[in-house]
């Protein structure tokens, strides 16, 4: 997630260098903070360098992350969530893309690189509205911040509105324990 670490896409591009056997993914990528274009070439470039091993991971993000942060008005998210989709799918098509949308516009765009397999584009949901939606129109969904007893709530609505089949994601956070020291060796060691 674009919090205020690492962006979504540099540590994937090592990664698919680095760890060429790893299915990768972003979650979540905001669909405020970047214009339309540059995230489509973003996703394109990576699906290039990991073939068949890349998802992206797209959602509306808060008001803290996209306005406080990133200077965006975080303005109708459900809205510009799906028009980010659809243009999605059609960039990664390789069709020219003129189109106005409800929340932007965007002329005369075509990807100069097609990734020869398309990424599947999961949108990030937790309410029933944006669940509905990434049933519909995405290839899957990303349960974020949810307890274990919410999940079968939210898995549910999105089947109920036509995603059975379709990508199920959570995001789980996990505290490791501090990595052990070798018995004498030092901890610069």
């Amino acid at each position: 997630m674009e919090t205020a670490g690492a962006d979504a896409f540099t540590p994937l591009a090592l990664a698919s260098a680095w760890a060429p056997q790893l299915n990768l993914g972003t979650a979540i990528v905001p669909v405020h903070t970047r214009g339309p274009a540059l995230l489509a070439m973003q996703a394109a470039a990576l699906a290039e360098a990991a073939p068949g091993r890349f998802t992206l991971g797209i959602g509306a993000s808060s008001p803290v992350i996209v306005q406080d942060w990133n200077a965006v008005p975080h303005d109708r998210p459900y809205q510009r969530s799906r028009d980010v989709l659809r243009f999605l799918k059609a960039a990664f098509s390789g069709q020219a893309v003129d189109e106005q949308y409800e929340t932007f516009a965007v002329r005369r765009f075509r990807l100069e690189r097609v990734p020869a397999q398309t990424p599947p584009v999961l949108l990030a949901a937790l309410r029933p509205g944006m669940l509905r939606l990434a049933a519909r129109e995405a290839d899957g969904t990303i349960l974020n911040w949810l307890s274990a007893e919410d999940v079968a709530t939210a898995v549910g609505e999105f089947e109920q509105a036509g995603g059975a089949g379709k990508t199920v994601a959570a995001r789980i956070f996990v505290c490791p324990p501090p990595t052990p020291r070798t018995p004498g060796r030092s901890a610069a060691g």
